[in-house]
């Protein structure tokens, strides 16, 4: 065995140990990357700002509640008629930053309202926001036959870094 060949193991060796150390202060950054649990109740009114088509349907409006505060809240629902579904897409926004998430739900009509019925999840966010997370939260909208009202919940758990 040649000189060389010796000292490979230990070079292998100190490598090993290394990487080891470095993974082990990853594992450390990310234990003292600490998210805070928030409870989410939230409640608005909005109304319907326009039918982009006959299936999907922009609501606007405000919103009050935990995590948020006050903001506004622009919501973009796609209906599937035949199933008796909806996409829901949303975006929450006050001073303090943006929140973004999306719902499914199922839905009924009737003479005077539709009712969504479902669960949504937040997606994300900005600035004070900022990797907020949450799910599932219970869904709810009952939206008048005219677009003129409607009213939102959104209730569950959270996560804030």
């Amino acid at each position: 065995m040649t000189p060389r060949h010796r000292y490979r193991p230990v070079a292998v060796t100190s490598a090993i140990l290394v990487l080891a150390a470095l993974g082990a202060g990853a594992v450390t950054l990310a234990a003292a990357q600490r998210t805070d649990v928030v409870g989410v109740d939230l409640t608005g009114r909005t109304a319907l700002a326009k039918a982009q088509s006959p299936t999907v349907l922009i609501d606007r409006g405000t919103i009050r509640g935990s995590p948020v505060g006050s903001g506004r809240i622009t919501l973009v629902y796609t209906l599937r008629p035949r199933e008796g579904r909806a996409s829901t897409r949303f975006t929450i926004v006050n001073a303090r930053g943006t929140v973004t998430g999306r719902a499914r739900s199922t839905y009924a009509v009737t003479r005077l309202h539709i009712t969504f019925t479902g669960a949504a999840v937040l997606t994300g966010g900005t600035r004070a926001y900022a990797g907020i997370r949450g799910g599932p939260l219970r869904f709810d909208a009952i939206h008048s036959i005219t677009g003129r009202k409607e009213a939102i919940t959104l209730r569950g758990r959270g996560t804030l870094p």
